[in-house]
């Protein structure tokens, strides 16, 4: 039987990102996804990414490392890996929402629910504050 693991990893975004270029990111990886069995969610702050994505560990480690070499971000860290025996985001090749704005209510159900692990459900949401917060002058 096939290992399933669950890698969430933060980066920061190239400063002169734009929408086309994002576009250009959930393109390439919905196709890659579907294509090595793996699925997820990419949160995108204004600043960062976050990324969640599950599968065969296999696919899942050949996934981070092109992530890796991906010039539209840098300093990649894994903030949490684990086995798991069922896929959060099993829908969804790559999940993704600008901001995910009025998507705090989506995740905080998909915790309740028992489809998204709590602690990954306070993680996003905290990820998602950071990238609304304004700065202060």
């Amino acid at each position: 039987m096939t290992t399933l693991i669950s890698v969430i990893y933060v980066s920061v975004a190239d400063p002169l990102i734009r929408e086309e270029d994002i576009a250009a990111i959930l393109l390439s990886a919905r196709r890659n996804n579907r294509r090595d069995g793996l699925t997820g969610a990419l949160i995108y702050n204004g600043h960062n990414f976050m990324q969640l994505l599950e599968g065969p560990a296999r696919e899942v480690d050949a996934c981070l490392d092109a992530i890796r070499r991906d010039a539209r971000h840098s300093g990649m860290v894994e903030v949490r890996r684990r086995a798991i025996d069922v896929r959060e985001f099993a829908e969804w090749s790559m999940l993704y929402c600008p901001g995910f704005e009025g998507h705090d209510e989506d995740l905080a159900r998909l915790a309740a629910n028992r489809r998204l692990d709590p602690q990954d459900e306070r993680m996003m949401a905290n990820f998602i504050a950071l990238g609304r917060r304004r700065p202060t002058s």
